[in-house]
């Protein structure tokens, strides 16, 4: 697989990416016929629209979080794909993120027993809302935390657990200047019992535990952010030998009663597993590697975290069927 055109508004970097045509329109991508995959990272209001349009297009689509505004529009993504033959990817990279992964092994190797609690924060300062894109500048209720962080703690959380039963939801804007919510504090409860918090607050200087799971057999806790997103920023390509992997002062935690504790090494993150697993599909070898069922239940628990906000009552969801 190769990037071989875009569409973009910023000033290209021909030395980055010097194969790479810059297009002047989506519709002039999708008029492409050389083009087999599209990858939609654009404002969110438009990747439903631009979903559709790409699958009707021909083109099998990526689509970065929120997949779409609503629930409603997932499904009609999911029937157009089905319609045209085409592939639809929700593009859900922190799955692969190192200590996610390290949540997941833990959780296959049944080291904590059934899980009773878990918690996912996600804790940020910035006590003046930065300038970022024009478009995330507006009033809009997709542009805040819930649809913006909100999809990869939701999408984990579905991940390891299921849809969950019922939501409650506490949604704020609390800095001056914000355009839309900047904290996220979701209660969720599944069917067997457990409990999830999920927390997202851009006023929080201090620690947090990134991930916090109690288990029949011992707890996990861990410290810091997966550093793949910091290395891209900074200009470092994927592929080395240190490639996601983190400083040992950062792994998580294993206790199983107050004096027996374990360090845990945490596992080196992977995006690159996302688009393998897109690779996979495309040939034919594999489902994708996001199911769109999954993440039309992280619309829906979006939903019911909006109406629970407005009513200020626990929300419940529909059961799978």
């Amino acid at each position: 697989m190769a990037l071989t055109a875009v569409v973009t508004s910023r000033t290209p970097e021909p030395d980055l990416f010097p194969q790479v045509q810059v297009i002047e329109s989506f519709e002039a991508l999708l008029a492409d016929p050389t083009l087999d995959l599209i990858v939609l990272a654009s404002p969110n209001r438009l990747h439903f629209p631009q979903a559709i349009a790409a699958l009707r297009a021909g083109k099998h689509v990526v689509v970065e979080k929120p997949a779409a505004a609503t629930s409603a529009e997932v499904q009609a993504i999911i029937r157009e794909a089905e319609r045209t033959g085409r592939l639809f990817i929700p593009f859900q990279n922190r799955r692969w993120d190192g200590d996610f992964l390290t949540v997941q092994k833990l959780l296959a190797g049944d080291v904590l027993g059934d899980i009773t609690y878990y918690e996912s924060h996600w804790p940020r300062y910035e006590p003046v809302p930065k300038s970022r894109a024009t478009w995330k500048s507006k009033p809009d209720v997709t542009h805040g935390l819930l649809y913006d962080l909100g999809p990869h703690l939701i999408d984990q959380v579905i991940y390891l657990f299921g849809k969950p039963q019922s939501v409650y939801a506490q949604i704020e804007m609390q800095r001056p200047g914000s355009p839309a919510d900047d904290l996220m504090r979701l209660n969720l409860h599944f069917a067997n019992g457990l409990h999830a918090l999920l927390e997202i607050d851009m006023l929080n200087p201090c620690p947090v535990f990134r991930f916090h799971l109690r288990g029949k057999n011992g707890v996990f806790q861990k410290m810091g952010l997966d550093p793949q997103e910091d290395r891209l920023v900074a200009g470092e390509m994927p592929g080395g030998a240190d490639w996601g992997r983190e400083d040992s002062y950062k792994w998580g935690q294993l206790w199983f009663n107050q004096d027996d504790v374990d360090l845990v090494e945490t596992e080196p993150g992977d995006y690159g597993g996302f688009y393998r697993g897109v690779v996979a599909a495309l040939r034919g070898d594999a489902p994708v590697p996001v199911p769109p069922q999954e993440v039309m239940w992280q619309l829906q628990v979006i939903e019911a975290a909006l109406r629970s906000f407005e009513t200020g009552e626990v929300q419940r969801l529909k059961p799978v069927m």
